[in-house]
């Protein structure tokens, strides 16, 4: 009875005692934030763009302008881990993809894709919440970019999309697992942002800056990799894209005043984009409708021009950016208003009739388009 009395007392004093088996040396430690994967004469190449840990906790302190160091390293082998052991060899830390945010895959390695996903997905450390990316730009030139007022680079457009398409949407960021769910979507074209670098935009006094800015997208359709589409040609995909905030667009109105000819031009914030399709004939070749509900508020005005006058032209404009972006899809094959996942989605039985023989592509005329725009408001003055 006494022993068993003392064998629960030094168990419950067990408890009370420091553990310390577990504990993880953060100076043995080099944690990969960003990792890109190369793929070229039978071997992946793998870059990998590490910072010290005092860089996240800046990213918290916006007000911070002491300059981050990055470190940048390159790998090679066979497969995607082969190549992170071949980096190995020369660290001076454990290499740690435990914090992995962001994974850029170049764009001659997108044929490789199934095998990036798998091995990136199959190892513990993996998280579904990382970002992806396209790039065409070598690694070391991306994993160098600036950023404003010395912060961390953990505030770039690459590690912090969201704050970029929230003031202009067009390139929607997409994790791991919106990317792996949406290859896996019978009739859904993937879309991947592609990222590259600007050193004409920006500078720090005297000095060029290299800033990280989108290049346009990749689509994928059933794992497989279409044509590149650069931001240009894809301005209609907005219109489309549930999660839309905003977009800066003007309008222009030629006038007779005093027998010469003046441009009145009217800026508007777009905030907010409903879309709703229709199929209005069935058949071989669908005809489909879209219906786009906009709204938005003028923001400037140079020149008379009535409420209607600048809605009219509004809905023209946005019009004409969607008619393009099908134009230039169908003319790359690319379904990039995601006409089959409608067909999919509410008409099943068409939709197997026009996959029996393989891939949808849909041609010019299939698509028909009407818009209609309410301006909100007018800022602090009333048209005339």
């Amino acid at each position: 009875m006494r022993a068993g009395l003392l064998l629960a007392v030094l168990a419950a004093l067990s408890l009370l005692t420091a553990g310390c088996w577990d504990e993880v040396d953060l100076t043995d430690q080099g944690y990969v934030t960003a990792l890109g994967i190369d793929y070229a004469d039978g071997q992946y190449r793998m870059t990998v763009q590490l910072m010290q840990m005092s860089s996240v906790a800046k990213s918290q302190d916006p007000m911070s302008t002491n300059g981050t160091t990055v470190w940048v390293g390159n790998g090679k082998g066979k497969t995607m881990l082969t190549a992170l052991g071949d980096l190995q060899k020369s660290s001076q830390f454990e290499v740690n993809l435990d914090h992995m945010k962001v994974l850029v895959v170049q764009e001659r390695a997108l044929s490789r894709m199934e095998d990036i996903l798998d091995a990136n997905n199959r190892q513990r450390a993996s998280r579904y919440t990382s970002l992806v990316f396209v790039t065409r730009e070598p690694f070391e030139k991306l994993f160098n970019t600036d950023t404003f007022f010395g912060r961390s680079p953990l505030l770039s457009i690459m590690y912090n999309p969201k704050i970029q398409f929230n003031q202009n949407s067009l390139i929607r960021p997409v994790t791991m697992q919106e990317l792996v769910k949406a290859m896996e979507e019978p009739g859904f074209t993937a879309v991947l942002p592609v990222i590259g670098t600007n050193a004409s935009d920006w500078q720090e006094s005297e000095k060029k800056l290299l800033v990280q800015q989108y290049e346009g997208i990749v689509p994928f359709y059933l794992k497989k990799a279409k044509p590149f589409m650069d931001v240009d040609e894809i301005g209609g995909m907005r219109w489309i894209d549930p999660t839309f905030q905003q977009h800066y667009i003007y309008t222009g109105l030629n006038s007779g005043k005093d027998g010469g000819r003046q441009e009145n031009i009217a800026t508007l914030n777009i905030t907010s984009s409903k879309p709703a399709y229709r199929l209005v004939q069935a058949g071989q070749n669908p005809e489909i409708k879209l219906d786009i509900r906009a709204k938005g508020h003028l923001i400037e005005l140079t020149g008379p021009m009535t409420e209607r006058e600048i809605s009219r032209q509004v809905e023209q404009k946005i019009k004409a950016e969607i008619e393009r972006t099908f134009a230039i899809g169908c003319s790359k094959h690319v379904d990039i208003l995601q006409l089959e996942e409608f067909l999919y989605r509410n008409h099943n039985k068409l939709w197997k009739q026009l996959t029996k023989a393989g891939e949808w592509i849909p041609i010019p005329g299939e698509l028909k388009v009407d818009v209609h725009f309410d301006l909100v408001h007018t800022g602090k003055f009333d048209l005339t």
